[in-house]
């Protein structure tokens, strides 16, 4: 999707980025493909719940280990306009559990911005180890 964004809009692939945008909707209520970038559902948090009010990381209910995430639209942005930052926890995206993969098969895929929730810094979660996961086993 970032090759068809820097065609349409003719500009570098150099220069995109992605910017992610929690979306809570369900499936049902979205009508049409985004404008720009894609919806990606059935991603799972590992390490951390989400709080769909406020569209942040929050501490996990006890003995919930993994929670459904809601839509993320992964959207091309100009890489100096993406947002991030101070708040924001850079969360890992692995393919599967595993996350050290092999040399054959690699897990990891990209980092995901999430807000890191109110007065939690993205450092707590990276002591957790919380990370998005594309599928539970493999």
């Amino acid at each position: 999707r970032l090759i068809t964004s820097a065609r349409k809009n003719n500009v570098s692939i150099d220069t995109l980025a992605w910017d992610f945008l929690v979306i809570n909707l369900e499936e049902k209520d979205i009508l049409q493909p985004p404008k720009e970038g894609a919806y990606v559902k059935g991603l799972w948090l590992e390490g951390a719940g989400w709080n769909d009010e406020q569209s942040c990381l929050t501490e996990p209910e006890p003995m919930e280990l993994i929670y459904s995430m809601p839509i993320i639209q992964f959207k091309p942005v100009e890489a100096r306009a993406r947002r991030g930052g101070r708040g924001v926890y850079q969360c890992p995206l692995y393919m599967y559990p595993l996350r050290t993969g092999s040399r054959e098969r690699p897990s990891f895929m990209i980092t995901v911005d999430l807000k890191s929730g109110p007065n939690t810094e993205p450092e707590h979660w990276v002591k957790r180890g919380t990370a998005l996961l594309l599928a539970l086993d493999h």
